[in-house]
């Protein structure tokens, strides 16, 4: 997390947080929905439009973590931001041939252990890594070192190969949140008598 969030949020601790204007894609791009916006229409703009600043991008990055309950959210100096996403809370990519594949996430870090993987529902490969749950960039899928043997898909990795289960439930089998929504109100306490 950057230094100057920290003071930030010692600062100013009741900042509330804000849900459904922020999106993840399953490329890795990030998406401002402006739910806001006087004229916002949630068929037409709901996908939202992609940020595009470098900057931007590299401070979301930078300042992306996950909470103890699975949602994914941009600590914007004192204001949490939770982030919809559209596959999982990282996106992998790879780097280098088969023989020196190397994995960094769609925020930059390096993923330095897969422990599973998964095909999802849409066909996507979904991995358990230590950064967290991730979705392989599409682009990347042909690359990859798979092989098939009967109905079992193995990844080959350097540490050995990882056997591919499958889930119609990326969000259960990788312990995440997709659509995270602020939580409802506590109860009004009861009157006595």
């Amino acid at each position: 997390m950057d230094p100057q969030v920290i003071p930030a949020l010692e600062r100013w601790p009741s900042v509330p947080a804000v849900w459904g204007w922020l999106r993840l894609d399953r490329r890795g791009d990030w998406w401002l929905v402006d739910r806001g916006r006087t004229d916002f229409d949630e068929a037409r703009d709901g996908a939202g439009s992609r940020i595009t600043h470098r900057r931007l991008i590299e401070f979301i990055g930078r300042n992306y973590t996950g909470d103890d309950e699975g949602r994914w959210f941009w600590q914007n100096g004192p204001q949490r931001v939770y982030v919809d996403l559209d596959a999982a809370p990282f996106v992998a990519r790879t780097i280098g041939s088969e023989a020196v594949l190397r994995w960094v996430t769609h925020t930059g870090s390096p993923i330095a252990s897969i422990e599973a993987g998964w095909l999802g529902p849409d066909g996507q490969l979904l991995l358990r890594t230590d950064r967290g749950g991730a979705v392989v960039h599409d682009l990347d899928l042909a690359a990859l070192p798979l092989s098939e043997h009967g109905t079992r898909i193995e990844l080959r990795l350097p540490g050995g190969p990882i056997v591919l289960g499958r889930t119609d439930s990326p969000e259960r089998t990788l312990g995440f949140v997709a659509r995270p929504r602020e939580a409802p109100p506590a109860p009004a306490p009861r009157p006595a008598g």
